[in-house]
């Protein structure tokens, strides 16, 4: 396939799609129903907003494979993005932290590059992550690159005492810095507007939330991490949905500044948050979650969504974005029970907590078990 992407008709939309955490192996029926409701959801946002491209925000399949040859991760990574191959839209991704959890990066690199569709090649100069690349975006003529995409790899974390979650190292914020110099002086010192894709949200986001009132706190957010003492409601302004404090790292080595100082990244879009969706801007830059787009991990699956993202040709650096939920689909869930289906995603996951406690788990190995049901 041509895999150079170009404006349509003077516009260019792009699907995101969040944390599906997809299984290896589709061994009981539930399995089989989950992948079922996520790829109507793929589907039907394919059929509604026809994107000219589809990125994944990483944590896609969860599990490490040791067959001979990596075969079974490749067979599951093919029907997990069935809808997506079938389609012929190009499709690009970032590695979550459960991708490198696995320890298979190479492997897992090297199975989406044996799919047609999938475009983007890493960087080999990038200094850290095994999966940075960027791809310029021409106008509808097919003459001009007026739009820049960005994929960084956010790697996991080493270091559990410094930071639960791993961040994007000086290292590879300076390949940026002269990458994007680089891609100016090409383009006769223009600066190109660019988006970028990264699974680990930037601490940045914290700025688009306010410390919830006392009588606010049963419908706030709690903090994670350094933010952890505290509870959180959006700001006026932000859009979308605060279902969990963001679980940004706990070290800034300056990925946001840099943008800022840079001067090319318009908007920022992140996974890893289950239940959160929510936009709104800091300093100019668009900050934007998406929710899972699948059903395997936490969150209400009638609320999984697809986020879609429109760039017109005339100004590229106005980014539009909005989510779309499951159920706003006018979908209907294969897998999840009437009540289920009905509930705030907040709501379900305090249900599962209190199934536990009713279960009579209790102590030490009580707290563990919600842990390990709730880690991302």
């Amino acid at each position: 396939m041509n895999k150079e992407l170009k404006f349509n008709n003077g516009k260019f939309t792009i699907m995101t799609l969040g944390d599906l955490h997809e299984n290896l192996h589709l061994d009981t029926g539930l399995k089989i129903r989950k992948r079922l409701d996520m790829h109507n959801l793929v589907k039907m946002g394919i059929l509604a907003f026809k994107p000219d491209l589809i990125v994944l925000l990483g944590d896609t399949l969860n599990e490490k494979d040791d067959s001979e040859g990596f075969t079974d991760y490749k067979t599951a990574l093919k029907d997990i993005l069935k809808p997506i191959i079938e389609s012929g839209i190009p499709f690009c991704y970032v590695l979550g932290n459960h991708e490198h959890d696995q320890g298979q990066e190479e492997l897992i690199v090297k199975a989406y590059e044996e799919i047609e569709t999938c475009i983007g090649v890493n960087d080999t100069t990038a200094p850290r992550g095994n999966f940075n690349c960027n791809i310029l975006v021409k106008n509808t003529a097919g003459t001009e690159d007026i739009l820049n995409l960005w994929f960084i790899d956010s790697n996991n974390c080493c270091d559990s005492d410094a930071s639960v979650y791993d961040w994007v190292h000086k290292d590879q914020i300076q390949w940026y810095e002269e990458k994007a110099a680089k891609i100016k002086e090409e383009h006769g010192g223009k600066t190109i507007p660019a988006i970028l894709f990264q699974h680990t949200p930037v601490i940045e986001e914290y700025k688009l939330l306010r410390e919830a009132k006392p009588y606010e706190i049963p419908f706030a957010a709690k903090g994670h991490y350094k933010f952890s003492d505290k509870y959180y409601m959006k700001k006026d302004g932000v859009e979308g949905y605060l279902g969990e404090g963001p679980c940004s790292p706990c070290i800034n080595e300056g990925q946001f500044e840099s943008w800022k100082k840079t001067g090319d990244v318009v908007a920022a879009f992140f996974g890893h948050d289950h239940l959160n969706d929510f936009t709104g801007y800091v300093d100019g830059i668009m900050l934007g979650q998406n929710k899972t787009s699948g059903f395997c991990c936490y969150t209400d699956g009638c609320n999984s969504c697809v986020r879609i993202t429109t760039v017109e040709e005339s100004n590229p650096r106005d980014v539009k974005s909005k989510v779309y939920h499951f159920k706003e689909l006018g979908l209907d869930s294969m897998s999840l029970g009437p009540i289920q289906k009905r509930i705030t995603d907040r709501q379900s996951i305090n249900m599962h907590i209190a199934s536990y406690i009713a279960a009579g788990v209790a102590g030490v190995a009580g707290v563990a078990a919600i842990v390990k049901k709730l880690k991302k």
